[in-house]
C-alpha cells in the first residue's frame, strides 16, 4: 500500500512540473482583477514584497487528473505546500462542474495541514456519476498561496450507491450569469461557523456565526439573498451585520481597502438612517442609507447588491424587494486580489440572532 502511494505521489511531482511548463494559464487570468487602470490596482500584500509568494501552492496527488473513481463521496489528496516551518497552515479545497470554476459545487472549510506530507478532504457531499474539477489553495500564516493546478476526475457507477443522503441541489436551471447559488437549505457550499440550518435556510444563533465564500475578484457583478427573522429593534445593539465582502489581501478587515458592508440598525443607540451601506473600493470610501424601519419577522425579505462600470465611473446600487433604496456613484474600481463574501461577519462579531437567509446568490 505504502508503495502504491509513494507511486502516486511520484507520478503527481512529475505531473506538476509537467504542467508547470506546459499550462496557459487560463484559471491563473480568471482570478486576477479586472478593469485596473494607473493607481486603482488590488494590493498584492501577500508574500515578500518581491513578487514571490510566501507559500507555494499544494500540487493535486489524489485522484490525478483523468482518473475514473467508482465512490460518489471521494477524499481528495494534495500534496503539501512549501512554507514557513512555524506558519499555522491550511487549505481550501474546491470542487466545480466546469474548469473555470465560475459555479462551486462544493468547498471545504480551512483544512488543517497534515503532518504526513498531505493533506486530504472528503467532500461533504454525494456526487452524480460524470466529470467533476477541482483545485486547492494553502494558507501559511497570513500569506495564500496561488491555487494548484486544475485537477479532473470522473465518477462512474455509482448512482444510488451512496450511504448518506445526497445534499440539497441548486434550483433548476440555474439563471445565465451565475458563479455561485446556495439554497442553504440542509448545508452550505460556504465556510460554516455556528448557527443552525432549518426548513427555511440557514438561522443566526449568535453573534459570532457566518458563512463565508470565496469566488473570482469581481469589478462588477452582484449578491442576492433572502432574509426573514429581521424586526425593528434587533436582538441586541451589537448585532446588526447582515452582510459583507473584502480582501483579506489587503489588510485587516477594519482598515481594508476593499470593504462593503450592510448594516441594520435600530433607534436607541443608534442614529438614522438604520439601514447602511458602507462602500469602500481601493480606498474610496462612501456610506449611504436608507431610513427603512418597518421590518416584520415573519416575512422574507430580497436583498440585491449590484456593482460596476456605470457611465464615466462605477455604479453600487441595493434594492430590497426590488426597490432601490441605495446608490453610490464611485471611482475607483471595486477590484480586489483575493475576494472574500461573508453572510454575517466574522471579524466584527456582529451578525443579528434570528436572521435567516437563504438563496444566496452571486453573478454577473
Amino acid at each position: 500500500m505504502k508503495g502504491f502511494i509513494a507511486g502516486r505521489i511520484e507520478a503527481s511531482i512529475i505531473l506538476a512540473i509537467a504542467v508547470t511548463f506546459t499550462t496557459n494559464c487560463k484559471v491563473d487570468e480568471a482570478l486576477l482583477p479586472t478593469s485596473v487602470t494607473g493607481s486603482d490596482q488590488g494590493t498584492g500584500a501577500f508574500g515578500d514584497g518581491s513578487g514571490k509568494k510566501a507559500v507555494t501552492a499544494p500540487v493535486a496527488a489524489d485522484p490525478l487528473p483523468g482518473e475514473t473513481i467508482q465512490t460518489n463521496e471521494p477524499t481528495l489528496t494534495v500534496l503539501n505546500s512549501a512554507h514557513e516551518p512555524s506558519a499555522v497552515t491550511t487549505y481550501l479545497f474546491q470542487v466545480s462542474l466546469d474548469e473555470t470554476f465560475v459555479s462551486l459545487l462544493a468547498q471545504s472549510d480551512q483544512v488543517a495541514e497534515e503532518v504526513d506530507g498531505t493533506t486530504t478532504w472528503s467532500i461533504d457531499r454525494s456526487l452524480e456519476d460524470g466529470q467533476f474539477f477541482w483545485r486547492v489553495r494553502a494558507r501559511a500564516g497570513i500569506s495564500e498561496s496561488d491555487f494548484s493546478a486544475v485537477a479532473n476526475f470522473t465518477v462512474s457507477g455509482t448512482s444510488g450507491t451512496s450511504s448518506n443522503p445526497p445534499a440539497p441541489t441548486p434550483p433548476s436551471p440555474t439563471p445565465a450569469g451565475t458563479i455561485l447559488l446556495d439554497p442553504l437549505l440542509g448545508g452550505s457550499i460556504g465556510e460554516v461557523v455556528g448557527g443552525q440550518f432549518t426548513s427555511g435556510g440557514w438561522q443566526v444563533t449568535h453573534k459570532a456565526n457566518y458563512i463565508r465564500y470565496e469566488v473570482p475578484p469581481m469589478s462588477d457583478g452582484y449578491v442576492e439573498f433572502d432574509i426573514s427573522g429581521l424586526q425593528e429593534v434587533n436582538s441586541s445593539p451589537d448585532q446588526f451585520m447582515l452582510f459583507g465582502m473584502w480582501d483579506p489581501s489587503a489588510g485587516d478587515y477594519r482598515a481594508n481597502r476593499f470593504r462593503v458592508h450592510l448594516q441594520k440598525l435600530h433607534p436607541n443607540p443608534h442614529n438614522p438612517p438604520w439601514f447602511r451601506l458602507r462602500w469602500i473600493a481601493n480606498g474610496e470610501q462612501h456610506d449611504k442609507g436608507s431610513n427603512f424601519l418597518a421590518w416584520e419577522p415573519n416575512q422574507t425579505y430580497k436583498f440585491r447588491i449590484e456593482w460596476g462600470p456605470s457611465g464615466n465611473g462605477n455604479q453600487v446600487r441595493v434594492f430590497l424587494d426590488g426597490s432601490l433604496e441605495i446608490s453610490v456613484n464611485y471611482e475607483n474600481s471595486y477590484s480586489p486580489n483575493i475576494h472574500w463574501l461573508e453572510l454575517g461577519i466574522a471579524e466584527r462579531g456582529e451578525s443579528v440572532v434570528g436572521a435567516k437567509y437563504s438563496n444566496f446568490r452571486v453573478g454577473r
